[in-house]
């Protein structure tokens, strides 16, 4: 599959990279050892989806870092907290 990279964020130390797999939906991997972390939706309802070992928490942070930044197609239709 043909995944488009939509950017790269930071979050505790770590750098990630967000691409988009299809429509509203993004995946997330570790830039330091291309790791695969999980998924999100920007859609509502927003959720998370993190592979095996993954702290759901983490993704989220990871998730709303890059919808702050503009790395994904959420343009407010999404709560945050």
């Amino acid at each position: 599959m043909h995944r488009v990279v939509k950017g790269m964020v930071q979050v505790a130390g770590a750098t990630y990279r967000i691409e988009r797999a299809k429509a509203h939906r993004y995946e997330v991997v570790r830039i330091s050892d291309d790791v695969r972390m999980g998924g999100f939706h920007s859609q509502p309802p927003f959720d998370v989806s993190p592979t095996s070992g993954v702290e759901a928490g983490l993704l989220r942070e990871i998730a709303r870092a890059a919808l702050r930044s503009a790395k994904t197609s959420w343009v407010g239709r999404l709560s945050l907290s």
